[in-house]
């Protein structure tokens, strides 16, 4: 090869080089949020920072792209919690004010890191990880170094871990002074405290473990939801949730059930459930701890929403019963939250006259073959809930709620695609098929043989139910 071949050659690859290096077709991160992720990590507190990922989210030659980034700021070990929430918002606030060429709109999530990394299944592990809000909060951050500083040995967001039972009672109480909603677990999963975003209670973590230490006892669980149908004045309600190692009728189970009874447990400052649970969750046993069940609500019928206005009543001498002929009935299209099922039960009245209501719906719930559903357990709506007399004016409607627990279909997929609805006493049954938002076939409801269905009352129908 001739010199000058070989000078041509070495300049085309260095401009191939260069041209790389500039372009980095593998890394799409824009050199304009690397700058400020190097602005970033001048921050006093913080150890490093670097962008993630990066991605369009959208195309539009004519206004400019929208974008989105994500970084990861390391922070070091020894700054106080307010330091650090202070260092992650610097940080992110300097990422925040990044502007890249041909993106009108960027936004980004900050993950902040702290102490050394172990790596578990391959992923790095951090004893502390937070992130910053999308408004720039860092609270999170000076949270979980709280958390880490009272002896954690992992923050990962609003939960931590702790080496055993006692460190997770001194956890509880360090949260409850600062105020933050914090779930604790210790590192064998033996025991939980799933604050659901509320503050953790340390009497409560203190009776967990103490229950935890007790023969018979495989793990404890505070969070879980307390018998169905308790109504506590402040809408706090918290469950004891006790995994036993043996069946429930063990002597074991009989003396952690009048642990648990006695009246000289402390339970904090609310009614606290338990729930004892034998291997493969068949049997159950339920109670309260300390007996410190709520009182049993009074007596009411259902209070309408705010800023509804209820219809005339002329009291008990006014408006007649409805008849069934009086009532034009409908299904409202089902609806589902949080693992229930909600569905309303309609009637309009089509006299030329008001008539009354007073009582609750007869409900049967047939499967597509015409049979009814088997062991159906229909209960009221709420407890201390009674029916109260509903004066419809003509063309108005009124409605009752019902609700069940979702139910997986697999092993039972014969749904309930009828409704028979008896109105008054005495009604021959309507059938009625739910509907889709649509107004389709919504495909069926799943009420399966053994549910337990809540049925409310007649009310007055209205804007604002929930």
């Amino acid at each position: 090869m001739t010199r000058r071949r070989t000078f041509v050659l070495v300049a085309a690859l260095v401009l191939m080089a260069a041209t790389i290096v500039v372009w980095r077709p593998w890394d799409p991160v824009p050199d304009e949020l690397r700058d400020a992720a190097r602005r970033a990590a001048d921050v006093p507190g913080v150890v490093s920072v670097g962008v993630t990922g990066y991605e369009v989210t959208l195309d539009d030659a004519k206004d400019g792209d929208v974008g989105r980034a994500v970084a990861e700021v390391m922070l070091a070990e020894g700054l106080t919690p307010e330091a650090a929430r202070e260092a992650a918002a610097l940080a992110d606030a300097q990422l925040a004010a990044a502007k890249v060429t041909g993106v009108r709109e960027l936004s980004h999530a900050t993950t902040v890191h702290a102490g050394s990394p172990r790596t578990v299944h391959g992923v790095e592990v951090y004893p502390l990880t937070a992130s910053v809000a999308e408004d720039g909060d860092a609270s999170a951050v000076e949270d979980a170094y709280v958390l880490w500083q009272a002896g954690a040995t992992r923050v990962s967001g609003a939960s931590a871990d702790t080496p055993d039972g006692d460190a997770l009672v001194r956890l509880a109480q360090t949260a409850a002074e600062r105020e933050i909603a914090a779930s604790l677990r210790t590192a064998d999963g033996t025991l939980r405290y799933d604050t659901s975003g509320r503050v953790p209670d340390a009497a409560v973590a203190r009776l967990a473990v103490e229950a935890a230490a007790l023969p018979g006892v495989a793990s404890v669980s505070v969070g879980a939801q307390a018998p169905q149908g308790t109504v506590v004045a402040d809408g706090v309600v918290l469950g004891l949730q006790v995994d036993l190692a043996g069946p429930a009728t063990s002597p074991e189970t009989d003396a952690l059930t009048r642990w648990l009874d006695d009246p000289r447990r402390t339970v904090g400052g609310a009614p606290l459930a338990y729930t004892l649970w034998e291997p493969g969750y068949e049997t159950s046993v339920e109670g309260w701890v300390a007996r410190s069940a709520p009182p049993e609500p009074e007596e009411h019928t259902v209070p309408l929403p705010a800023g509804v206005e209820p219809w005339p009543d002329e009291g008990r001498d006014g408006p007649a019963a409805c008849a069934a002929e009086d009532l034009e009935l409908s299904l409202s299209t089902p609806d589902a939250a949080a693992g229930s099922r909600y569905l309303a039960v309609l009637a309009r009245n089509v006299a030329d006259r008001p008539c009354a209501l007073d009582g609750v719906p007869g409900l049967v719930f047939r499967s597509s073959g015409g049979a009814p559903q088997r062991d159906v357990t229909v209960e009221p709506s709420a407890p201390g809930v009674v029916p109260g007399r509903v004066v419809v004016p003509p063309g108005e409607r009124a409605m009752a709620t019902v609700q069940w627990r979702a139910t997986s279909t697999t092993n039972d997929p014969d749904v309930t695609t009828v409704v028979d609805v008896v109105p008054v006493p005495g009604a021959d049954p309507v059938p009625l098929t739910p509907t889709s938002p649509d107004g389709g076939d919504a495909g069926g409801l799943d009420v399966l043989d053994g549910a337990e269905v809540r049925v409310g009352p007649w009310v007055q129908a209205a804007e604002g139910w929930s």
